[in-house]
C-alpha cells in the first residue's frame, strides 16, 4: 500500500508528539565532565531559553565580570574546529571527545598554536572570518588542562563562556546541567506572572469573545474566574531563578493538567538543530512582537514536530462543554526539582460561537498568492497552522496581513516564504531590493533583481515595498586622535540601506587584519597584535554593502617609537 507524502508526514509528526521524553539526560550524564573554571559556577543563561528565533543551545557560565579567564577543557579529546565570526559565537572552539562534542563560544583568545593557524589563514586569504577543521592528532587536549581564554566576542552582551554539549555528530544539543547540577546552587522555584487562554477559531470562545485573553497571576492562582466555551488552549508567561544571581532563566519542565489529567508537557533535555527554529511555533509571537511579554504555548500547533512536546490526541486543546468549574493546573519545575503550581479557575459558560472563515491557506500544501504585481509562494509545511490572509495593495508594494487559526497570533514562517514584486523601471536593477515597513521606518528584507522581478525570502507577513539601496556605507573614525597612543585604530561602520557585506584594510597597500564585531559595529586594528613597526603608513579602509555600494577611508598614519 502506498502512503501519500502528506499522510506520511502527519503520521510521523503524531508519533513524535506522542512519544514519551527519552532518557537522554541519564545517558549523557554518564560520561562525566570537569568544570571549565577553577571558581564556583554561576549561570547567566540556561539551556533552551526562549530567544527571538531559536532555543538557546547551551548554558552561559559567568566569568566574574571580566574577559581573559582561563578555561579548562572538560574532558580528554582534541580540538576539531576553530571558528571566527563577526557575530554569533565570535571566537569559538569545538572539542571532540569519545562520544560527545563540547563547544566554547565568545572566547577572547585561542591558545597560541591554534591562534597561529587561524592568523595564517586570515592573512593568506585576506579575511577576518575563519572556519577551520582539524584532525585528531593536531591539537589534543586533556581534561582539566588549559584550553582558551573566556571573552566577550561575537553577539555577546557581556563577558561569559557560552558552553554546549552535543552528540558526536554535532547535530543534537544536550542540557549541560546534566553534568553540572551538583556545581550549581538552586533552591528557588520558577515563577509565573500571567496566563493566556486561546479560543479555537470557529470552535471556542473566551469571556464571550473569539480573541485570546490574558489573565494576571496573584500568588499561586489567577484571582478572576475565566469563562470559556468550546475548544480552548493555554499559554503561560514564566521565568526561572537561581541562588546568588539576579539573572532570569527559561523553564526546564512545564505540565498542564485539566481535572487531574495531564494534557500537555514540555521538558528540555535536548533538541536537534533541525528543531532549532521551532521556537516560532512554541511561543505566542503576536504578544511578543507587541511587547506584551513572552508566552509559551501549552498546546501543539498542527505543523509542529518538536519532539519535546508531549500531549494526548487533543494536542493540548481542552473541550469545555459543561457549565461547571474545570480544575486547570499549571506546574513549573526547574532542573533541580524546585516546583511551582498555579491554578486557573475556569468555568464553562455556554455561548454562541461564531463560524470562522474557511482558511485560504493550508500548512500542508504549497500556497500561491498574487495581485498582479506581487507574488507570494509559501512552501508546504512552512506555516504552523492553516491561515487566513488579506492582501492590500500599497504604493510601491503591498500589505500582507494574516493570522493563524489561533486568533491574535503573528504569522511567522518556519524557514521562510518566497516574495517577489514586479520591478520598478525607475530604479537601477543592480540596486533593487525589498524592504519591510515597520512603523515610520523601513527595514531591509533582502532581494535581488532577476528577469523583471525583485525576489527575496521573508520570515513573516507584513507591509513590504520595492526599494533601492544606492547609499554607500559610513566609515566613522572613533577616538582618532588617540589611535597611536592606545595602539588601536577603530572605526564604527553603518549602512542605511542593506548591511555591511565586506571590509578590507591595508597599510601601504598591503593587507592588514581588522577585526569586526557586528553587534557594536566596531572595526578594529590592533597595532601591537599586528606588530606594526614605527613609521609612516598610508592607511586605507574599504567597506562595501550588499549591493556593491563602496566607501573608502584614507589617512596617513604616523606610528612613533
Amino acid at each position: 500500500m502506498r502512503i501519500s507524502a502528506f499522510l506520511y508526514r502527519t503520521l510521523l509528526v503524531t508519533l513524535l508528539v506522542l512519544l514519551p521524553i527519552g532518557n537522554s539526560k541519564a545517558q549523557s550524564a554518564d560520561v562525566g565532565l570537569a568544570s571549565p573554571f577553577d571558581f564556583p559556577l554561576l549561570l547567566s543563561a540556561n539551556f533552551a531559553e526562549l530567544r527571538s528565533n531559536h532555543f538557546h543551545a547551551g548554558v552561559d557560565f559567568k566569568t566574574q565580570g571580566v574577559v581573559g579567564k582561563p578555561i579548562k577543557c572538560v574532558a580528554d579529546g582534541y580540538v576539531c574546529r576553530a571558528r571566527v565570526q563577526a557575530g554569533g559565537y565570535g571566537l569559538a572552539l569545538y572539542v571532540m571527545h569519545d562520544s560527545l562534542m563540547t563547544v566554547y563560544g565568545h572566547l577572547d583568545r585561542f591558545p597560541d598554536a591554534i591562534a597561529k593557524r587561524v592568523r595564517e589563514y586570515q592573512y593568506s586569504n585576506e579575511c577576518f572570518a575563519v572556519d577551520l577543521d582539524f584532525q585528531p592528532g593536531e591539537f589534543p587536549v586533556k581534561r582539566g588542562k588549559f584550553l582558551a581564554y573566556a571573552g566577550n566576542t561575537g553577539y555577546s552582551f557581556g563577558p561569559h563562556l557560552h558552553f554546549e554539549v552535543r552528540d558526536s555528530s554535532g547535530q543534537r544539543a544536550f542540557n549541560p546541567l546534566a553534568y553540572y547540577i551538583a556545581d550549581i546552587v538552586d533552591s528557588i522555584p520558577p515563577r509565573a506572572t500571567s496566563v493566556a487562554v486561546y479560543p479555537r477559531l470557529g470552535k471556542g470562545i473566551v469571556s464571550g469573545d473569539v480573541h485570546s485573553k490574558t489573565f494576571r497571576i496573584k500568588g499561586t492562582a489567577v484571582p478572576d474566574t475565566v469563562e470559556a466555551w468550546g475548544s480552548v488552549a493555554f499559554g503561560i508567561s514564566a521565568l526561572d531563578y537561581m541562588d546568588g544571581t539576579a539573572n532570569k532563566y527559561g523553564i526546564y519542565r512545564i505540565e498542564l493538567l485539566v481535572d487531574g489529567k495531564l494534557r500537555f508537557k514540555v521538558q528540555m533535555d535536548d533538541f536537534s538543530f533541525d528543531e532549532y527554529a521551532l521556537i516560532k511555533a512554541c511561543v505566542d509571537r503576536g504578544r511578543d512582537v507587541n511587547g506584551e511579554g513572552t508566552y509559551q504555548r501549552l498546546f501543539v500547533a498542527s505543523n509542529n514536530p518538536f519532539k519535546n512536546y508531549v500531549s494526548d490526541y487533543t494536542r493540548g486543546w481542552v473541550t469545555i462543554d459543561e457549565e461547571r468549574f474545570y480544575d486547570v493546573e499549571c506546574r513549573l519545575i526547574d532542573y533541580h526539582g524546585n516546583k511551582s503550581i498555579y491554578k486557573i479557575p475556569l468555568r464553562g459558560r455556554r455561548g454562541d460561537i461564531p463560524e470562522s472563515l474557511k482558511p485560504q491557506l493550508r500548512w500542508s500544501r504549497v500556497n500561491l498568492l498574487t495581485n498582479g504585481t506581487m507574488l507570494l509562494r509559501i512552501p508546504a509545511f512552512e506555516m504552523f497552522e492553516n491561515m487566513h490572509i488579506a492582501v492590500t495593495t500599497e504604493p510601491g508594494g503591498c500589505r500582507l496581513d494574516g493570522h493563524y487559526s489561533v486568533t491574535g497570533d503573528s504569522v511567522i514562517f518556519w524557514h521562510g516564504a518566497e516574495l517577489s514584486f514586479k520591478a520598478d523601471t525607475l530604479l537601477p536593477e543592480s540596486k533593487m531590493c525589498i524592504s519591510k515597513v515597520v512603523g515610520n521606518d523601513t527595514v531591509w528584507a533582502g532581494g535581488k533583481y532577476s528577469e523583471g522581478r525583485v525576489h527575496t525570502t521573508i520570515s513573516s507577513l507584513g507591509h513590504y515595498i520595492v526599494s533601492a539601496d544606492t547609499v554607500p556605507p559610513v566609515i566613522k573614525p572613533v577616538n582618532e586622535k588617540n589611535w597611536v597612543r592606545n595602539g588601536e585604530v577603530i572605526f564604527k561602520l553603518s549602512d542605511k540601506g542593506s548591511m555591511v557585506s565586506s571590509y578590507r584594510g591595508t597599510l601601504d597597500g598591503k593587507f592588514v587584519l581588522f577585526k569586526y564585531n557586528s553587534m557594536n559595529r566596531r572595526l578594529v586594528l590592533n597595532l601591537r597584535e599586528e606588530n606594526i613597526l614605527p613609521g609612516v603608513y598610508e592607511l586605507e579602509v574599504t567597506v562595501t554593502d550588499a549591493y556593491g555600494n563602496e566607501s573608502i577611508f584614507r589617512k596617513t598614519l604616523k606610528i612613533n617609537k
